[in-house]
């Protein structure tokens, strides 16, 4: 070791070490252990709803008066979602209902008020005539089927207008109902097009989506990972954000029916108040294990010319090269074949 004094005055003196020692205490020594060796891969997957209703428009042409709903509401079957411009159909409908009722309530007096005056008319046939004749009796049967006419007209009459304004009342509903979307199932309102309000309808234009959260399941498009499931085998799955940030283990589902999409169902999970359609997730898919075997920190070993080494302390505690044959590089450890035993202490720069 050598030491140097720095020149003037005795309070500046400093000193300065020059250290000739082994490499030993530049470097950390990591022991070859016997560990688990695993090789993953890490899939996307995204979470999705199993129903949906997308809702556009019956029509076209037709101005949106107004949308009920706002993105992230809860509906029920039958809420209404768009309102497009109907005019005064409402009106329309409500008089016609007011005529074909005041109509089938004259239709059904028409019965007793038949029936009274074909009453009061043989009353006085019978009271006003005090010896009956034969032309009595002809004059009686003419009034009789002047009446049964008089009042079958009538009923035709009403039984034609009803008949009429119902087929007009029909087609001003069908019209008023092609004016009105409605839900058609329970669920959140997850997309609603843009300024929609105030727009002009398109026929079979999609501007909103419905969509149940309450089940789902994940979706990969990982199709050369497939093979590497099997149904009914638990894989772990995270999700990193979000309020159902958290742990779980998912299934496949269907896999038979699996092609570029893959499906999986849920097996535990944490608590939570639901997952969001759209949530991204992870799949942690194992491709390979070596359970106990010798293995060094990959980040130990070295590669020159595609074969591997690793750098060892001599005798002198000096850094050299030691050449090595390794297995299953895993995602963090490396497994040794040859060239170490457990034990031995490798270089970590």
């Amino acid at each position: 070791m050598l030491l140097l004094a720095a020149c003037g005055k005795a309070e500046e003196e400093k000193l300065v070490v020059v250290d000739n020692s082994s490499d030993e205490a530049l470097y950390a020594l990591i022991p070859v252990t016997k560990e688990d060796v695993i090789l993953t891969r890490s899939l996307n997957a995204v979470w999705v709803q199993d129903q949906e209703q997308e809702v556009s428009f019956p029509v076209g042409g037709k101005k949106v008066s107004r949308v009920h709903v706002r993105q992230g509401d809860s509906v029920k079957p039958g809420d209404l979602l768009i309102e497009l411009s109907s005019g005064n159909l409402q009106e329309e409908i409500d008089q016609l209902e007011y005529r074909i009722r005041q109509n089938q309530l004259s239709l059904g007096y028409l019965d007793a008020a038949e029936k009274f005056e074909r009453e009061d008319t043989y009353m006085g046939f019978v009271y006003n005539t005090k010896e009956i004749k034969e032309e009595d009796v002809e004059k009686y049967e003419k009034q009789e089927a002047a009446i049964s006419e008089s009042y079958r007209y009538k009923r035709e009459d009403l039984t034609d207008e009803i008949e009429f304004d119902q087929k007009k009342l029909d087609h001003l509903k069908a019209d008023i109902t092609g004016s009105r979307i409605y839900s058609t199932m329970s669920g959140i309102v997850y997309s609603v097009a843009s300024d929609l309000e105030g727009s002009t309808s398109r026929k079979d234009e999609v501007v909103m989506t419905i969509v149940d959260s309450s089940t789902g399941h994940f979706e990969m498009k990982e199709p050369d990972a497939a093979s590497y499931f099997h149904e009914g085998e638990p894989v772990p799955l995270q999700i990193f954000y979000g309020n159902a940030a958290g742990s779980y283990e998912v299934v496949p589902q269907d896999i038979d029916t699996w092609g570029d999409t893959q499906q999986f169902a849920i097996f535990s999970a944490p608590d939570n108040d639901g997952i969001d359609v759209g949530t991204t997730a992870t799949i942690s898919l194992t491709l390979e294990r070596r359970e106990r075997v010798l293995s060094l920190p990959s980040v130990t070993v070295y590669r020159a010319n595609g074969k591997p080494y690793v750098y060892v302390l001599d005798q002198n505690g000096f850094r050299q090269i030691n050449w090595i044959t390794t297995g299953l590089v895993g995602d963090d450890r490396t497994e040794i074949l040859s060239g170490l035993k457990e034990g031995d202490q490798v270089v970590k720069q």
